[in-house]
């Protein structure tokens, strides 16, 4: 088994707006996890290729707004840390950037 650690980070321009009225969202290999803007979160998969996508909701709403994706190879043991950033305006989608270690930037 592989850990995939996933961290939500918004632009600065619109961090405020997102942060008070959507929540953050990810969806890996089809399997949907509501995230936290404040917290990274760590899941356990299976060595090999997966699918990451990272987007918003705003409360209230079921659509998915700002979808970025990105394929992601695990081996196992390996650990493997992404920070998913929008772009300063909502409708640009979520980048799903690689990370050093938690609180480095790739």
């Amino acid at each position: 088994m592989g850990i995939l650690e996933i961290e939500f980070a918004p632009h600065w321009v619109n961090a405020s707006l997102v942060r008070t009225f959507a929540r953050p969202f990810v969806t890996i290999d089809g399997t949907e996890h509501r995230q936290s803007w404040s917290e990274s979160s760590s899941y356990e998969v299976q060595p090999g290729a997966h699918e990451v996508t990272a987007f918003i909701r705003y409360r209230g709403t079921k659509v998915a707004l700002g979808t970025g994706r990105r394929t992601v190879t695990v081996d196992a043991g390996q650990y493997v840390s992404l920070r998913a950033r929008n772009g300063w305006a909502n409708h640009m989608p979520f980048e799903l950037e690689f990370r050093l270690a938690p609180g480095l930037d790739a």
